[in-house]
């Protein structure tokens, strides 16, 4: 029966372990666009500025004077928001990995009219130019994040297997997998905000409440490990 306890709390630990690096793989923290737009403006204006073409120029300086830009930036969404996990990292990587660029498709921006058509093409534009100039970074970024991602996902299998054999230093496995993951994460997402922002300042990053549970229970196992190892082994559960 003490035998069925100590298997059971591992079993226990085990689904705490496997929760916790599902939600902190798979939970985002959110990209957001408060004012699309504004954004969209500010884009379009840089590139006019770095635009040679004096036509498309003065066709822009004729179409604000006359208040139609407004009216036409008033048809795209208000607001945009773009989830930021670690699989959708390492699949947004691998896309522009394959194509060496991105699209409005890749980063789901919504395209239900011209208007907005005509956005994303100057957006994904600047996204892409920039990300040209610096490929050499980038593909660094890149491999360094696979690394990481993969390491986290190897982490979470250690810890569990040292749960299941009743081992102190999951402790040390669980620490790694959940706090790093946690931390790596909002280091990865700050580092593309950082390069949006180079673009415009308007977005912001929001860390998505599934994301913090993950981290919770993850830290929750960690704590709660020792003393309860401690506490069954104690007790004769592991003879």
């Amino acid at each position: 029966m003490r035998r069925f306890g100590s298997i059971l709390m591992r079993l226990v630990f085990t689904v705490l372990l496997c929760v916790s690096g599902f939600l902190l793989l798979e939970s985002p923290v959110i990209m957001a666009v408060p004012n699309v737009p504004q954004m969209a403006k500010t884009l379009i204006q840089k590139s006019i500025d770095q635009s040679d073409n004096d036509s498309f120029k003065g066709t822009y300086r004729l179409a604000k004077e006359l208040g139609v830009e407004d009216k036409i930036l008033e048809q795209l969404p208000r607001k945009y928001h773009q989830n930021i996990s670690y699989v959708s990292m390492y699949n947004l990587s691998v896309t522009y990995r394959e194509n060496g660029e991105l699209t409005a498709k890749d980063l789901a921006l919504p395209a239900n009219n011209k208007v907005q058509e005509a956005v994303n093409y100057v957006i994904i534009n600047n996204i892409n130019d920039n990300l040209k100039k610096n490929k050499k970074d980038v593909n660094q970024t890149i491999a360094i994040f696979h690394y990481c991602f993969f390491g986290l996902i190897i982490l979470f299998a250690i810890a569990i297997i040292l749960v299941l054999f009743g081992k102190w230093w999951a402790s040390i496995a669980i620490l790694l997998a959940t706090v790093g993951s946690f931390g790596a994460l909002q280091f990865y997402s700050n580092n593309v905000l950082h390069n949006l922002q180079m673009q415009y300042h308007g977005i912001t990053l929001i860390t998505s409440s599934a994301l913090w549970l993950g981290l919770a229970i993850g830290l929750v196992a960690l704590i709660l490990w020792p003393p309860i190892l401690k506490i069954t082994k104690k007790n004769g559960h592991d003879n």
